[in-house]
């Protein structure tokens, strides 16, 4: 199943990369942006996100998310999901967590020295949180004897 997906999911992201070259060389000073180490990036993770959450919805998003991350940093990822709510989020709700999510794996491959990663995302009919833990630099416990997971991001928001 991953390998289909990651198959798609490469096709799309050259798609995009064309897209988005494409459109920096007519708007003046926008292939800058897009030529920087992270603006590029995010851009198409951001692009391929809201893809994915329109498509698969949030949880199986994280879920190809964070099995790319994994490939990619080798940083050991484990994602816990429980879904009690059993339904779809409100596309605005989606968004906001998949960001957070985003923008917290991002800052530990670039600062935490982290060798694993653990995200809980609990979805109840009244109220969604999830929380992102490392065991690098800037985590709660920095001790490298005990090195217990940090909370990195936690978010926690009522569903209406």
């Amino acid at each position: 199943m991953y390998d289909e997906l990651e198959d798609a999911l490469t096709s799309i992201t050259m798609q995009l990369r064309s897209a988005i070259q494409a459109d920096a060389r007519r708007v003046n000073g926008a292939s800058d942006r897009l030529h920087d180490d992270g603006g590029w990036t995010r851009q198409v993770t951001a692009d391929l996100g809201s893809i994915l959450l329109g498509t698969l919805g949030l949880a199986a998003t994280i879920e190809w998310h964070r099995h790319q991350f994994q490939k990619c940093t080798g940083i050991l990822c484990e994602l816990t999901v429980q879904d009690a709510a059993g339904a779809e989020l409100p596309e605005d709700y989606a968004i906001a967590v998949f960001d957070v999510y985003n923008e917290a794996l991002s800052n530990i491959a670039r600062h935490a020295a982290a060798s694993r990663v653990a995200i809980v995302l609990t979805i109840t009919p009244r109220k969604l949180t999830m929380a992102v833990r490392h065991d690098g630099i800037g985590g709660l416990a920095d001790d490298a004897a005990t090195r217990e997971l940090g909370t990195t991001a936690t978010i926690s928001l009522p569903i209406p």
